[in-house]
């Protein structure tokens, strides 16, 4: 019997390494073990909020990725997945698709605190077709023309395979726009999440994975399965006309916030790593300059966009759990090539969704909790704004903006 099971384990693995068909090219990363979900999100895990407490307002608004607020005109913008950047005026109780960019609107920011403009990282959904192919990237909008203005369309190529680094500022890859000419960059291929200093004149921006075709969703789930650590965290210098690499070689480079600056520059930032199961720090200038540390791994769910609420507090949108297969695909990428060859409806796909708070440094979890699905899917982000916790949701059945006040968490404080 245990000659049979070893030739049948033998057998199986030869059919999955050698009929599996990566069609697609993905790379495919070295084996990773995850391991127990850490004490101290376990010690904090509450009950789910969302079955009795879940509010739903602006039922026109469709599934959508970001939620920025306004809140002196008392109005928000949100990044649908319908490819509009939608407007929500909360004295007039009103919905409307406001501006439409040349591909689907990701992570939004306003320029500066004049709140005059807004930034946002733009790229392709799975799925979706677009007549602009090269649209992938940075804009701005003008708030009162409505004006779509783009400012980082191509990235400087990086011959160099360099893995976890963060690059000392004197070492940066730092390259000038008005000489980004074709032989030296490529398009950008999925520009995500970004976070702006205080001055405006810094903008740092995620790429999850760089290959051309590059999609958010559907798009980005051979890259989970990958697991290949080639993500990206670039810094646009807006006074010097300038874009640099920050870090390089992390795994699907998502959420990111500033975690400390100095009084002229960042000198930290934090960052999820999705389907690493991770939340690091990276410290970018300062005394702890070009060098990381890991805030959190072995994370209970895909941990994807981050925000801070009054208090400095961290929340993360964990949009889909982490299970025992995937726990086995990651210790045995021998498996991928096969399950990329397979239609990605025959894969597994979870309904639960949470959210992780942190205290301001993102040492320590304060707070987390698991839904069924039931009532919302795919939180991608927990944006606070006064008494309420609004949570984005990146799926497309979606309708509505979901939002819960802030006294049903029973957040812990930090010792």
């Amino acid at each position: 019997m245990k000659y049979l099971l070893c030739t049948n384990s033998i057998l199986l693995f030869y059919f999955l390494s050698f009929f599996g068909c990566n069609t697609n090219n993905i790379k495919i990363g070295k084996p990773y073990q995850l391991g127990n979900v850490p004490i101290s999100i376990k010690n904090v895990t509450k009950p789910d909020p969302f079955i009795e407490h879940l509010n739903i307002s602006f039922p026109e608004l469709p599934g959508h990725d970001d939620l920025i607020f306004d809140q002196k005109n008392q109005v928000a913008y949100a990044s649908g997945m319908d490819g509009w950047i939608w407007k929500l005026d909360f004295k007039t109780k009103s919905a409307e698709a406001w501006v439409k960019p040349p591909v689907n609107p990701a992570g939004l920011q306003f320029s500066n605190n004049k709140q005059e403009s807004i930034l946002t990282c733009a790229s392709r959904l799975g799925g979706m077709d677009y007549a602009d192919k090269s649209g992938v990237g940075l804009y701005e909008i003008n708030i009162k023309t409505k004006t779509v203005h783009p400012l980082i369309l191509n990235l400087p190529k990086i011959e160099k395979d360099e893995f976890e680094i963060v690059y000392q500022e004197s070492k940066r890859p730092i390259f000038s726009l008005n000489k980004l000419n074709e032989s030296i960059s490529r398009a950008f291929s999925l520009c995500n999440d970004l976070a702006v200093s205080k001055d405006g004149n810094r903008i740092y921006i995620s790429e999850p994975f760089e290959r051309p075709n590059a999609a958010m969703g559907s798009g980005a789930v051979p890259e989970a399965i990958g697991l290949y650590p080639h993500g990206k965290l670039w810094m646009y210098d807006r006074k010097h006309n300038t874009i640099s690499l920050i870090m390089n070689g992390f795994t699907f480079v998502d959420g990111i916030v500033i975690a400390s600056h100095s009084s002229t520059k960042e000198e930290s930032v934090i960052i999820t790593e999705t389907t690493k199961f991770r939340i690091i720090k990276a410290n970018i200038s300062g005394k702890k300059e070009g060098t990381f540390e890991v805030l959190f791994e072995n994370l209970p769910g895909l941990a994807d966009g981050l925000e801070r609420d009054a208090k400095g507090r961290i929340w993360v949108g964990i949009i889909k759990p982490r299970s025992g297969l995937i726990n086995f695909i990651h210790n045995n990428p021998w498996i991928k090539s096969f399950l990329l060859s397979l239609p990605q409806k025959l894969l597994p796909i979870a309904k639960k969704t949470g959210i992780l708070v942190l205290d301001p440094s993102g040492s320590n979890a304060l707070y987390y909790t698991l839904h069924d699905g039931s009532k919302i899917k795919d939180i991608s982000v927990a944006v606070p704004h006064e008494d309420i916790i609004y949570l984005p949701s990146f799926d497309n059945s979606s309708h509505g903006l979901y939002s819960i006040s802030i006294n049903k968490f029973e957040l812990g404080e930090s010792k």
